[in-house]
């Protein structure tokens, strides 16, 4: 068996901007339309906080399942929309 090289470590991505525990409403384009993306704070922990994203279009909710790209876009979106907030 051959030896493998060393590979250099993989650079991490920017870690997402603490987007606070309020519920939010805030537009987005997704899939060519654009649509209102409320995102709600369920579970708060230590160190970090789950959100449950409801997306509606038109005044009729859509049932998405989002891809890893989309919910990157969300909270892209969520932390520009967000005041500064911070997590202590």
């Amino acid at each position: 068996m051959r030896r493998r090289k060393k590979k250099r470590a993989a650079k991490g991505q920017p870690r997402a901007a603490f987007i606070g525990t309020r519920p939010m409403k805030f537009p987005v384009t997704l899939r060519g339309q654009q649509v209102d993306v409320e995102v709600i704070p369920v579970v708060n922990t230590k160190t970090h906080v789950n959100y449950e994203v409801t997306i509606t279009f038109q005044g009729k909710t859509m049932d998405w399942e989002l891809t890893r790209a989309e919910r990157a876009l969300i909270g892209r979106a969520a932390g520009m929309f967000s005041e500064p907030e911070t997590s202590h």
